[in-house]
């Protein structure tokens, strides 16, 4: 009787690192579209936060007489903290003995925290008992783009001196720059500006910025209310999108070295699409680099001197 001879198919060593080696391609193919797609969705992200927040800008409004703002401030802070273990928040404004208010070191956007549900006691204002152990508050993701990385040290300091403060946990929800350009500061003209403050004298002498009234802001479509940012607070002394030239490594008001100034500038142009902007009249959109960089250019060539005239932040340039 004849056996019966049973043949085995297997792969060859050539044509297992053949598969091998177009399974490779494809990964090296679908690699780079699959980190795009996720920093689009990342974008899609930050101009959703960023579209909430300006609906809550504008509820605010509505709420409270067309003020949308309380007091110019600069900080980025939310919280601070105590005996090493726990969190308190701080307020977005006090008010002084004679009834003005007085900026603080919290972030501008925690004055609307509430619109967005973030949870909020009288207690949790006060070192003891404050709001616990954890230096986040749910709510708080609202104004965290997911691609910040960075905040300009200047922001970072209680009262803008003393120790530096780590970005997270303390500015990791305080990442979109608001828009402080004011007639009058910064070499920004005083006269036929219409902006978010304007140039207000206190009774004791001297200047200040005074929030306006939201009607009095001209073209809202066409004035940025806030964007993606590292520095919080815009002056217009240099760090708007038509600007970008306040820090550097050296001068009177330097950075410590060229490495921060390389992350501030990138704090602007965080997604593929460059800027997410929001708008006063609460639209979102992207500014690109390219079309800052020109809009910056075209200054230049117009007036050789790019400060005082700012196209997006202003209604009249």
């Amino acid at each position: 009787m004849k056996s019966k001879v049973v043949f085995h198919s297997a792969f060859t060593l050539v044509e297992l690192l053949v598969v091998i080696a177009i399974i490779a391609v494809l990964i090296s193919i679908l690699l780079p579209a699959l980190g795009r797609a996720r920093a689009g969705a990342r974008q899609t992200v930050c101009l959703t936060n960023q579209r909430t927040i300006a609906m809550s800008m504008l509820q605010y409004a509505e709420n409270n007489k067309e003020e949308f703002h309380a007091v110019w401030a600069n900080r980025s802070l939310r919280f601070r903290s105590t005996f090493g273990n726990k969190w308190y928040l701080i307020r977005p404004y006090v008010v002084d003995a004679t009834g003005a208010l007085q900026d603080t070191d919290a972030y501008w956007a925690s004055l609307y925290d509430s619109y967005w549900g973030v949870y909020l006691t009288e207690e949790m204002y006060k070192p003891v008992p404050g709001f616990g152990p954890e230096p986040y508050l749910g709510g708080w993701e609202i104004t965290r783009c997911p691609d910040a990385k960075y905040t300009l040290p200047a922001f970072r300091r209680i009262g803008g001196s003393g120790t530096l403060l780590e970005h997270d946990p303390y500015t990791l929800h305080s990442t979109y720059c608001f828009n402080g350009v004011t007639p009058g500061f910064d070499g920004v003209p005083d006269t036929g500006t219409k902006v978010f403050f304007e140039r207000a004298r206190r009774p004791s002498g001297g200047f200040y910025r005074k929030p306006r009234k939201l009607t009095q802001v001209n073209y809202p479509a066409e004035i940025i209310s806030f964007h993606d940012g590292s520095e919080v607070m815009m002056d217009g002394n240099g760090d708007t999108l038509v600007q970008l030239d306040q820090w550097s490594t050296g001068g009177s008001n330097p950075l410590p070295n060229d490495w921060e100034r390389q992350q501030w500038v990138k704090e602007y142009f965080r997604h593929p699409g460059g800027c997410a902007v929001a708008w006063t009249d609460g639209h979102c959109s992207m500014i690109s680099r390219g079309r800052a960089e020109r809009a910056k250019a075209d200054l230049r060539a117009e007036i050789g001197f790019n400060r005082g005239r700012l196209p997006w932040y202003s209604s009249r340039y």
